[in-house]
């Protein structure tokens, strides 16, 4: 679910992920923008930024929700149009998430430097055993990588995020890959997460020389026997000290990077005191988010909720597309059951468009989600 704004402290900000931001909100100030450049722009072609300008003009408000992350983004753009581009991307995602409007390539892709990781987490599909080898682990090839960015850019796809069932990081070109979506014009956001084992004074200084809009660190407490015990496999005094150094390094060197530096949390036990999370990694980063688990550890053995019946909106607004090329509605589905087609020899285009994606929305939308592995076990109700 996604709130409407309002100005002030945002307490509880839920995403349809499940986060809920826990920081407070970055203001408006290029709405102003917009509507001092209202006569400037007012002849754009494109009939949905019209409409968010219409809105502006009249209300002095946006048609539409938007939440702390894109708020910081706003705040760093200058460019009215380009803050006009910006807001018909994000209105346009969540109108395929919202609803359930089919556009001709995927809003976001999510897309997967390596398969693996080095920590082993309660609340993750990489502590089933079955999942950690062959066929499932493997490395994206550097021409793959490439093919589907540039063909991201050239269709429209407006955001990137360099991760997904690995820790990004663990890619020996990782900062190459970052560069390489931040130089295309066409791409707005470009976001990586990481357990920020893997982070050095190095690859902090490339984050923020590259461009990345958003830096999620997945930090699940401010205590350490409790984070160590979730963070299975990683030091809670390093990793804060490599969010801290992060940060510092951003403080110092880049005093007017826009890179959003996030922590995002997992209330695994649900009784972390949020208030005192949010303290902790405040002093370390941006926003700070914390939702509950996802029943995505053992997703193909879990019990089933014949009570969720809502279309799930990854299917409309997203595509996540593995090392090897092959494409999946999301995580979850960690092994592939519901994969609908591979970027090696097809375009994103094509398998977007394609019949078993458009198939398989035609069944969660007409209430067949509970009939399918494994989308009749996750936990998400899209409806709430």
């Amino acid at each position: 679910m996604i709130m409407k704004h309002q100005h002030g402290v945002i307490a509880e900000y839920q995403l349809n992920s499940g986060q809920h931001f826990i920081t407070e909100s970055r203001g408006q100030d290029f709405i102003r923008i917009l509507v001092s450049n209202f006569d400037n722009l007012k002849n754009i072609d494109d009939p949905i930024s019209r409409e968010i300008l219409l809105s502006i003009k009249e209300s002095g408000e946006l048609n539409f929700n938007i939440s702390v992350h894109e708020q910081f983004f706003c705040q760093g753009l200058k460019k009215p149009e380009r803050i006009l581009q910006y807001l018909t991307f994000r209105y346009k995602f969540g109108l395929a998430s919202l609803e359930r409007q089919v556009f001709d390539a995927p809003p976001f892709i999510l897309v997967e430097p390596v398969s693996a990781c080095n920590l082993r987490c309660p609340m993750c599909f990489q502590i089933d055993r079955t999942f950690t080898r062959t066929p499932f682990m493997g490395i994206m090839k550097w021409d793959l990588f490439t093919k589907v960015v540039d063909e991201a850019d050239e269709i429209g796809v407006g955001a990137i995020t360099i991760a997904s069932r690995g820790e990004p990081m663990m890619h020996p070109r990782f900062a190459e890959m970052l560069s390489y979506v931040g130089s295309k014009k066409n791409i707005f956001e470009l976001k990586t997460n990481t357990n920020a084992t893997f982070l050095t004074e190095k690859i902090c200084h490339e984050i923020f020389q590259t461009g990345v809009t958003t830096i999620v660190v997945s930090a699940d407490h401010y205590i350490k026997d409790d984070y160590e015990t979730l963070r299975k496999g990683a030091n809670f005094e390093e990793v804060v000290a490599n969010v801290a150094m992060l940060h510092r390094i951003r403080e110092k060197h880049y005093p007017d990077c826009k890179t959003e530096i996030r922590v995002s949390g997992v209330d695994f036990y649900r009784t972390l005191d949020r208030k005192k999370f949010a303290e902790f990694w405040g002093k370390y980063c941006d926003t700070v988010s914390c939702g509950l688990p996802i029943e995505r550890w053992d997703t193909y053995n879990n019990e089933p909720h014949p009570e969720i019946n809502s279309s799930c909106s990854y299917l409309w607004d997203r595509m996540y597309i593995w090392f090897n090329g092959a494409c999946n509605p999301c995580d979850a589905d960690y092994k592939s059951y519901l994969s609908y087609g591979n970027v090696v020899d097809k375009t994103i285009m094509d398998v977007w468009n394609g019949s078993p994606l458009r198939e398989l929305r035609q069944k969660h939308q007409n209430k067949g989600r509970k009939n399918i592995i494994p989308c009749d076990r996750c936990g998400i109700d899209f409806s709430e």
